[in-house]
């Protein structure tokens, strides 16, 4: 049985990190979609200078650390998507108003069959989220060319 993934935002992110540390769990999907996987400091980042909160960004990421245990920085999906190892499309709003351009995390995936595509003519994180179905064909093509 041939079997594809879409993941989406915080799903996007925990996948990188699940195929990072249990790639046995992925032996089975042949190609994936990442929708808006994202940095969480890029979006404090933006937060802080959209509303001019003075050190904004070290009070965020200690009062996080207190809580949890873990920095900003610890919460990227991007050293996870170097252990990404099978066909993936990355997809994300490109004008995003909550945080920014990122092809960091695209760029970290080592394999070969791999697409970005950038969601244009909106501003909203949220449009990404539809944008698969306006556009299923993105989708489908891309699941239809790694289906063998």
């Amino acid at each position: 049985m041939t079997t594809f993934l879409l993941s989406v935002c915080l799903g996007a992110d925990s996948t990188c990190v699940a195929m990072a540390k249990h790639p046995e769990e992925f032996e089975h999907i042949k190609s994936l979609i990442l929708l808006q996987p994202v940095s969480a400091s890029y979006i404090i980042e933006e937060f802080v200078k959209a509303n001019n909160i003075p050190d904004g960004y070290q009070r965020f990421d200690e009062a996080l650390s207190e809580r949890t245990g873990f920095h900003l920085a610890e919460q990227s999906p991007l050293e996870y998507a170097k252990s990404m190892h099978i066909p993936t499309l990355v997809a994300q709003v490109h004008d995003d108003s909550m945080t920014r351009p990122e092809e960091a995390i695209y760029d970290a995936i080592p394999v070969a069959e791999k697409k970005l595509v950038w969601i244009e003519g909106t501003t909203r994180r949220f449009d990404g989220y539809n944008y698969f179905g306006k556009h299923p064909e993105v989708a489908i093509d891309w699941f239809n060319s790694h289906s063998g």
